[in-house]
């Protein structure tokens, strides 16, 4: 194994999925083999390397994927689904080994982002054109990362300013009437790092409503419209510290459907709003030691509206979240690193219609861990302790307060056979705070508790990469949702969920082509109903290959999945091809084509909605270099 020797640095965990980048070159079109990765144990260490389950995508290789949108991109990754309730802006949910969203946390610069009193901040709708890096943690990581995270961690890294300070953009247009196009400024100068964009991105949409399903339906296009703004600037005070502030701020109008509707309801809109502000400085006590202090505030608005008036159930929802986090890495000799810190949240969630509620929810966390090489082995401990307090403070509402903690940790073991070879194992324990949402309703619930193993093996070499694991997950007192007359609903503390299976991931570069390949068994299970999971697969996979020609790269990329339940009802199962290909005009001009769902495959990702069909884009992209 090459570079054994593991480099703290300061955490900004991030995600995965494959594409490929553009170049003249070969070595500029494919893919890394073997990245450096954060989130597995809050260090930086080669992917190989990482005792669990973690996936990587870079700016370039989200380039060359040309996919629309944050959830079309990580479409096929290892642990990854979604479902959405038609076109883009639609409601949109996801899964990590078998959880739901709600059992996930999303990280943007390193900080914890969650603003949605669901648990789930609108992560999908993230512009790509804003994303740097993405990892993605697949399986139980509650001692890494706190509360929720059961399900697995998506990081995300925004686009930061290098080199000289130059301008940049993109110009998309193709089927249905979608133009997506962005602008930026980003760049070193002197002691001054900086990255500024805008970007708009509409189109006309498809009828989002299936009328074989949902008869009184009247089929129209549902379209989306959408702009953006971020800046994001570093100061080095010294060659050990460094300030800096980032702010983005995003909004968002989509036409919707609404499946449960006993009426045509296509004046129906989804109207978002989100903005964040954060500041945070580093520093290097030592050529060992990093610290870092974030402080971020950050809001989320949206709106169901129909006819031009909000709904009477969830129609003006707002929160916010305040939080701070500290974070050291220490590299405590050759072989070992530490890692340690500590972070404090404040939520405020508050909904003004018919299931009005006013929560505020408090979250402290303090967590170390260290990852230490002995030989041919390498150990991974990490331990956490959380609190979470939810408070109802609507007015005229009886007082009412939930509060739960636990203590976590995850022990892991990887053995080098070879310099090729190595098999990892790992055991964790994990929890989840009932939600402002689910307390609002039920401030008696218990907290979600979690059990996980797994044990794998992988193969690494300079043009290839594969791992293979095995997992098995079991979740005791699930909280569940439970109707009641009318619209009414409630939540229990009443469910027992499991997933069990084998998850295989390929990397390379053969004979001039790069592959990315993923496969996936799973049996995520309701342990009570002893029914599987809506919407979630027990396979699916992923094929995307890519050659580079001279000036020219093409590649294509199919994606499959099994049937899926939804309720009373099954998804059947379904493939997609997509075909994409780029040309390098010069140094800094790129004309890109993109042909989606090549086939027309009519398939669904939820009951009574539709998916689009066939599709092509052009862009032009001006990027120096």
């Amino acid at each position: 194994m090459k570079n054994r020797t593991y480099r703290a640095r300061s955490a900004v965990p991030v995600i995965s999925i494959l594409s490929f980048t553009v170049g003249a070159s070969l070595q500029a079109q494919t893919i890394e083999i073997n990245p450096m990765v954060i989130t597995g144990a809050r260090i930086e260490q080669p992917l190989s390397q990482a005792l669990t389950s973690v996936s990587v995508i870079t700016r370039q290789e989200i380039e060359k994927s040309q996919s629309p949108t944050l959830a079309d991109l990580l479409q096929g990754e290892a642990g990854f689904e979604f479902g959405r309730n038609g076109g883009p802006g639609s409601t949109t949910s996801f899964f990590l080994r078998g959880q739901n969203s709600i059992n996930a946390v999303v990280m943007i610069d390193g900080v914890r982002s969650q603003v949605d009193s669901l648990g789930s901040l609108q992560v999908l709708d993230v512009p790509l054109v804003q994303i740097e890096r993405i990892e993605l943690l697949r399986g139980n990581a509650s001692a890494l990362y706190g509360d929720a995270a059961i399900g697995g961690v998506i990081s995300i890294t925004t686009r930061h300013g290098k080199g000289t300070p130059a301008a940049y953009g993109s110009l998309s247009y193709g089927s249905r009437n979608s133009l997506d196009t962005s602008v930026g400024y980003g760049g070193k100068s002197e002691d001054y790092r900086f990255n500024v964009q805008a970007g708009i991105k509409k189109t006309d949409g498809f009828s989002a409503i299936n009328t074989q399903q949902q008869a009184t339906a009247d089929p129209d296009r549902d379209g989306y419209s959408g702009e953006f703004m971020s800046a994001r600037v570093e100061k080095m005070l010294s060659p050990d510290a460094t300030v800096g502030v980032r702010w983005q701020g995003a909004r968002s109008t989509a036409d919707t459907d609404n499946a449960r509707a006993n009426s045509p309801m296509d004046t129906q809109q989804f109207k978002k709003r989100n903005n964040t502000l954060g500041v945070f400085w580093r520093q290097a006590f030592s050529s060992d030691w990093i610290s870092q202090l974030d402080i971020s505030t950050s809001s989320l608005t949206y709106e169901d509206i129909e006819n031009d008036q909000r709904l009477s159930f969830y129609g003006l929802f707002e929160g916010r979240q305040d939080l701070v986090r500290w974070f050291n890495t220490w590299q405590a000799g050759a072989d070992t690193a530490v890692s340690f810190g500590t972070d404090v949240s404040r939520d405020n969630f508050k909904v003004d219609r018919g299931s009005a509620y006013d929560m505020q929810r408090d979250g402290t966390g303090i967590f170390a861990g260290v990852t230490q090489k002995l030989g041919a082995f390498t150990a991974q401990m990490n331990v956490r302790h959380d609190d979470v307090k939810v408070e109802n403070h609507e007015p005229g509402s009886p007082s009412s307060s939930n509060r739960s903690g636990a203590d976590t940790g995850l022990l892991g073991l990887s053995y080098a056979m070879t310099p090729a070879w190595s098999v990892t194992g790992t055991v964790s324990n994990g929890f989840r705070a009932p939600t402002a949402s689910e307390v609002s309703k039920n401030p008696q619930l218990r907290p979600e508790t979690h059990q996980s193993s797994e044990i794998g093996a992988s193969y690494a070499v300079d043009n290839l990469f594969a791992r293979v694991v095995y997992f098995d997950t079991h979740t005791k007192d699930a909280i569940v949702y439970k109707p009641l007359q009318g619209w009414d609903y409630t939540y229990e503390s009443v469910g027992r969920v499991s997933n069990r299976g084998l998850e295989a991931t390929l990397r390379s570069h053969w004979r001039g082509f790069t592959i990315k390949a993923s496969a996936v068994s799973q049996n995520p299970m309701n342990e009570v109903s002893q029914k599987s999971m809506d919407r979630r697969a027990k396979t699916y996979g992923l094929l995307d290959i890519s050659r580079s020609f001279g000036h020219y790269d093409a590649g294509a990329r199919l994606y499959a999945s099994g049937a899926r339940p939804d309720g009373s009802h099954t998804l059947a199962g379904y493939s997609l091809w997509s075909f994409y290909a780029s040309r390098k005009i010069d140094d800094n001009w790129t004309a890109r084509l993109r042909l989606e769902n090549a086939f027309d495959k009519q398939y669904q990702l939820a009951y009574g909605y539709n998916t689009p069909g066939r599709g092509l884009f052009a862009t032009l992209q001006y990027s120096p270099k």
